[in-house]
């Protein structure tokens, strides 16, 4: 009878945590190959976590967002940096997780095997703005493909910390994670992990435009941002 509840419990135990570890797959999408790979753990709340990669280029930390893990049986979220791309993945007897990878263009399959222990990172947190830089900003850059509109978002939290986004509406792109936010006066610097990005900008006296560089692989492009 002991041994049956022990057996029991630790059944339990393994389906409850079947999911987490860290999980290795390959897309196939417009004839080529791209190895993602997905960190899956609980806290110390019990509370899931997650974060993706992408290792050939060796990427980590990209946000898995809206995660949903039902234990034993499937895993769904959001890849934000990944075009905003919705995975819906089931636990098979094989112990794959299968599934397909969804956005705007299409829906492809997908599946992932465990390759060992999760390593979630989750995105850096950086310290409040000032309420002139808190709000919603309006810009455009110009690219050799035309003008690409974005708003970038700064919400400070009751922590003192600030999230913050970028929307990109040409791409399908919103709610971005900005990363390494830095305020020092009127000098603004943050980070796009995912595009091998960052701004540098000065905010004007009047808290209404916020004008700098955005560089990208070594080129810089002016950007005005102002505000909402």
């Amino acid at each position: 009878m002991f041994r049956r509840m022990i057996l029991t419990l630790v059944a339990a135990a393994s389906a409850l945590c079947a999911q987490a570890g860290h999980w290795e797959g390959t897309l196939k999408a417009e004839n080529r190959d791209i190895g993602l790979s997905l960190d899956l753990a609980q806290n110390a709340k019990g509370l899931w976590m997650g974060s993706m990669g992408i290792p050939a280029q060796n990427v980590t930390g990209l946000v898995v967002k809206d995660l949903t893990v039902t234990p034993g049986k499937s895993v769904k979220f959001m890849a934000v940096e990944l075009q905003m791309a919705m995975l819906d993945l089931t636990l098979g007897e094989s112990g794959k997780l299968t599934g397909t990878i969804s956005n705007q263009r299409g829906s492809n399959p997908i599946e992932f095997q465990r390759t060992g222990d999760a390593k979630v990172e989750l995105p850096p947190t950086s310290p409040a703005v000032s309420k002139e830089l808190e709000g919603d900003w309006e810009g455009a850059i110009q690219t050799p493909g035309g003008e690409m509109a974005l708003t970038v978002h700064f919400k400070n939290q009751p922590d003192n910390t600030v999230a913050a986004t970028i929307d990109i509406p040409s791409t399908n792109a919103s709610a971005m994670p900005i990363d390494s936010v830095k305020q020092t006066g009127a000098k603004v610097e943050f980070g796009l992990k995912i595009a091998h990005a960052s701004f540098q900008g000065t905010l004007n006296k009047e808290g209404t435009e916020l004008s700098g560089q955005l560089s990208h692989d070594e080129q810089g492009m002016a950007v005005v941002l102002k505000k909402k």
